[in-house]
């Protein structure tokens, strides 16, 4: 009679528990979203031009123009910008418009981390590690909530192909085998960041089920099918994807240390992004390197456990990632754990597992919000400093209005204005990035030597051959004092606007004009 009555007991406090535990949950949800607004309306959230590429790229979908990747570059693929089109086309361009995209993308990579949980863990850990990822990594929340290109798809990718390479273990048929390699093909044209990972999976599917390698040849046509538009445009360009001009000069040890920190701290939140400030002030950032070392003996404690199990899979990935992640020269930015994005779904998986009950669950939720909100702060902060990178104003309505005034809509500028005046300006104002090494003269009129990393070369032709165009700087550029002399010399004329200097020549004085 004890016995019975203990059960309905405890029957009675999973009932009473479940209500609370999906509480939680939607809290998390919520929490989610308006951490995605503020950040969305601070510093933080100001579109740059790698943000206004993307939404060129849209522009130009819509009118008919498929490119195969990012412009400018032979690698980061187009399938977040076709996935834009279709929004464009129907509420018209907007900055709103472009990030709901990376935004859903990251619900859908939760979604998908449920379901991996929940087959390595169990359902409450599996839940938790979805809701974590909403609100965790905090630099990913800044990262895959501005439209960037091809983030936010590498994240699901990486999720996707856990979770196909699970269904493989359980039952390796044709079908689960072709699917793996058919995603496995969109996700490296989406980007070869995905090769760490994927190279650890296919390693580890053909361990733990060997039987899926029969339908090897139903995976490599899949994959070929996946990756085709990356094949064709290689093979039309000379592998061109594989040309990369190195302007990095540090070593493999270097970049392997720098992996371990700071970039490894700041995507933890141990550190700050950008700032590299550690999460702890003071004296107490002693604590921090504690809490580090003692993640890393887990790291090793739980390897070991695992062995066996298909959450090795997990911390496979994660010991592999940083060692081929370091071979690559341009991945090495000290201050932006930018480019380990793809493989942080194992690391939500990883931190997920110890949500063995709800109130784990809880407890590891909140002091993952806790965490966000206080690196937010800082990065927000940062942004705001004399440090903070440098961007156009959110608002350049007075730089457009005064372009107007003097009649320029074609225009030299800095990398970081020139794509964000062409999106903000719907491209009725062509601005051309460029670096402004050197300038030629013909008729009066000045002229710089094309940029060797020009993104979209039409924009510069463009310019190029307007019968007047200007240049704008940002007030703080070095090279001011080498170039404006130049321009004054030849007639320009100086104008102020915000943060930026205009040099025009005067309607009449404009050859041909």
């Amino acid at each position: 009679m004890a016995a019975q009555t203990a059960g309905i007991e405890m029957s009675g406090l999973r009932r009473f528990a479940m209500p609370g535990w999906m509480a939680t949950l939607a809290l998390t949800g919520v929490a989610g979203i308006v951490i995605r607004v503020l950040l969305y309306r601070s510093k933080l959230g100001i579109p740059d031009s790698d943000e206004g590429l993307v939404g060129l790229m849209v522009r130009h979908i819509n009118e008919g123009q498929i490119p195969t990747f990012f412009w400018g570059q032979t690698y980061g693929g187009s399938q977040e910008a076709l996935l834009t089109a279709p929004g464009f086309a129907i509420f018209g361009s907007s900055w709103v418009a472009l990030r709901l995209v990376p935004i859903v993308l990251t619900a859908l990579t939760a979604v998908v981390l449920w379901r991996v949980g929940r087959r390595l863990f169990g359902e409450t850990a599996g839940a938790a590690a979805g809701a974590l990822f909403w609100i965790w990594p905090t630099y990913d929340i800044y990262k895959l909530t501005h439209q960037w290109g091809f983030y936010a798809s590498g994240v699901l990718y990486c999720g996707l192909l856990m979770l196909l390479a699970l269904r493989i273990v359980e039952r390796p048929d044709r079908l689960r085998v072709g699917l793996f390699g058919l995603v496995l093909g969109l996700a490296y044209w989406e980007s070869s960041q995905i090769v760490p990972i994927a190279g650890v999976l296919i390693a580890w599917t053909a361990w733990r089920a060997p039987k899926s390698l029969r339908h090897v040849w139903i995976a490599l046509p899949a994959f070929v099918l996946g990756a085709l538009p990356w094949i064709v445009w290689n093979l039309r360009h000379d592998w061109g994807s594989f040309h990369f001009p190195i302007t990095d000069t540090t070593t493999y040890q270097f970049r392997l240390r720098i992996f371990f920190s700071p970039i490894l701290p700041m995507m933890l939140g141990l550190r700050a992004p950008f700032s590299q400030e550690r999460l702890l002030p003071g004296p107490l950032g002693i604590l921090t390197l504690a809490v580090y070392a003692g993640l890393f003996l887990l790291f090793l404690y739980g390897a070991y456990r695992s062995r066996r199990r298909n959450e090795s899979m997990l911390y496979l990935i994660a010991a592999v990632f940083p060692f081929i992640y370091a071979i690559d020269p341009e991945t090495l930015i000290e201050h932006d754990p930018g480019y380990i994005v793809i493989v942080t779904p194992v690391l939500a998986l990883l931190f997920a597992q110890l949500a063995t009950t709800r109130v784990r669950g809880l407890a590891m939720l909140a002091v993952a919000l806790l965490v966000t909100s206080v690196t937010l702060l800082r990065m927000d902060a940062y942004h705001q400093g004399a440090d903070a990178p440098t961007m156009a104003p959110r608002n350049i309505a007075p730089l457009v209005a005064t372009l107007d005034r003097l009649g320029l809509n074609r225009v030299y500028s800095d990398y970081w204005l020139a794509y964000v005046l062409d999106f903000d300006t719907k491209e009725r104002i062509v601005a051309a990035q460029n670096k402004f090494s050197k300038l030629t003269f013909a008729n009066g009129q000045a002229t710089p030597t094309d940029d060797p990393f020009n993104r979209y070369a039409p924009y510069e032709n463009e310019v190029r051959s307007a019968r007047r165009h200007g240049f704008i700087f940002f007030d703080d550029w070095t090279g001011m004092p080498r170039i404006a002399p130049q321009l004054v010399a030849h007639g320009y004329r100086r104008y102020l606007v915000q943060r930026f200097t205009i040099y025009a020549l005067p309607p009449e004085q404009t050859a041909g004009g």
